[in-house]
């Protein structure tokens, strides 16, 4: 019966460790209206490539100096 308690707390603390990586927001921003325009998101990506960064249908940049352009992924 430890045994048992032992393994199922060692799996509880695993998948929170699992799930508190994966769901770190960052700053982000999308144009909106214009290019010109950055408005801030929350999102749950990085930087780098891969599958485009996206919220609320809007793809998602970093800001790199006052340009929002840097390319964002989908964590």
């Amino acid at each position: 019966m430890a045994a048992f308690a032992l393994a199922s707390a060692g799996a509880v603390s695993t998948n929170t460790a699992k799930e508190s990586k994966a769901d770190v927001l960052i700053q982000a921003y999308i144009h909106n209206p214009t290019v010109n325009d950055c408005s801030p998101v929350q999102v749950n990506c990085s930087p780098g490539a891969g599958p485009a960064c996206l919220s609320s249908g809007f793809t998602a940049y970093g800001k790199i100096n006052q340009d929002c352009n840097q390319q964002l992924h989908r964590n």
